[in-house]
């Protein structure tokens, strides 16, 4: 039999292309040889059965063959089944994935489940329940999809409102608020904290748009771009870093990275930054921001002060002039008092601590400069239209 090398030396078998048989295809994936066998064994009959050692050979599998659900153990060296889970569903939204584990928590069922996992399924496992998980898992997506995957994606593409949409990805609170609050008028915004939320946030929102704020290049940044280069290859992506390694063109052009920029960076030269990345149309809501000095350096104070007692007349100071000037270029400019688009700031980074932590009303009221919890309530329901609990619900 005709062998290929694989990774760091290993042979792997020269398989013969899964398309030519007409049943569905499940992947195994389990660093133990023996349970794999006994995936084989207990599925040959009904399945078209691959099988990988680890997650990377996994993912090499799904991106060269045909496979239509995927069996991931969760506990495997190196790279451990979540973070496969989280890559395989950047490359294959729809693709079923049941998870495999000897030990079955709660923190790990809902981290699992929070990723797109279809179901979970305990080790040493009981051969008539896998057999329904897994048949279950593929008539679900056989109801949801109705066509080819790829017809598919591009009619949800096509569905998608003709306007930018700019996901935010790291940085600080007070950064992404910034941001999303000044482009609102214009266009379509979202925040993520971390990149793993910005990954699921990505999958949701397909954005046009991608800025990502890490303070140096990781694996893991270079996994989220590597995912989102591989759904969204027209995405152009404008990275704030201060690792000279990113900042090679090779690597720009290979993720499509329009920009390396290096902290501190001015935020009315990130705005022009964005804006000159969006394809040409008719996708702005509203006028583009264009910042003048003062109203720059405001917008940056507040973005790191914003949790202070704060009146125009002492920002205004700061930033040598009058009051009343300050308060007519920042309404010209941003579209909205100074004090308006504080509490704007404030609630933007409440619903980000509402979405991903578990942090105390009363703590995210005096983090935020609110007097107590009644006046975050008050205020965080004028802005969104409901209370600070309905929506942390939501989004669980």
């Amino acid at each position: 039999m005709p062998v290929v090398p694989g990774e760091a030396g290993e042979i792997l078998e020269d398989r013969a292309p899964a398309h030519s048989d007409t049943r569905p295809v499940v992947l195994i994936v389990d660093d133990d040889a023996g349970i794999r066998d006994a995936l084989r064994f207990a599925l040959d009959e009904s399945y078209a059965v691959l099988d990988a050692p680890h997650g990377r050979s996994a993912l090499d599998i799904v991106r060269t063959e045909r496979v239509d659900l995927v069996l991931l153990d969760i506990l495997m060296p190196e790279v451990d089944g979540l973070e496969i889970l989280q890559e395989l569903k950047a490359l294959e939204p729809d693709l079923p994935v049941i998870m495999l584990t000897a030990v079955k928590t709660v923190r790990t069922t809902v981290a699992a489940m929070k990723l797109g996992a279809s179901d979970y399924v305990t080790k040493p496992f009981q051969e008539d329940e896998l057999l329904a998980a897994i048949r279950q898992a593929l008539e679900q997506r056989a109801r949801r999809l109705g066509v080819p995957a790829e017809r598919d994606r591009a009619d949800r593409d096509a569905r998608l409102p003709r306007t930018y949409r700019l996901l935010l990805v790291g940085g600080d609170p007070g950064w992404r608020a910034t941001l999303a609050v000044v482009l609102a008028r214009a266009t379509s915004v979202e925040t993520s904290a971390t990149l793993m939320d910005g990954l699921n946030d990505m999958l949701r929102l397909r954005p046009t748009c991608v800025v990502l704020n890490v303070k140096r290049s990781t694996a893991e940044a270079g996994r989220f771009l590597g995912a989102l280069n591989a759904q969204l290859p027209a995405c152009p992506v404008l990275v704030v870093c201060d690792d000279v390694y990113l900042g090679t063109p090779s690597v720009w052009e290979s993720l499509n990275i329009r920009g390396v920029l290096r902290p501190p960076v001015r935020f009315d030269d990130l705005l022009s930054r964005i804006g000159a990345l969006l394809p040409p149309g008719n996708g702005l809501n509203g006028p583009w921001p264009r910042l003048g000095e003062f109203v720059g350096r405001t917008i940056a104070h507040l973005s790191q002060h914003y949790d202070q007692e704060l009146t125009v007349e002492s920002i205004a100071e700061l930033t040598d002039i009058s009051a009343s000037h300050l308060a007519h270029l920042f309404r010209s400019e941003i579209g909205m008092s100074v004090r308006d688009y504080l509490t704007r700031v404030r609630v933007t980074i409440a619903q980000d601590l509402l979405a991903h932590t578990d942090d105390k009303l009363e703590a995210i009221a005096t983090s935020l400069g609110f007097a107590d919890t009644s006046h975050l309530a008050h205020v965080f329901q004028r802005i969104t239209g409901r209370p600070p609990s309905a929506y942390r619900r939501s989004t669980r």
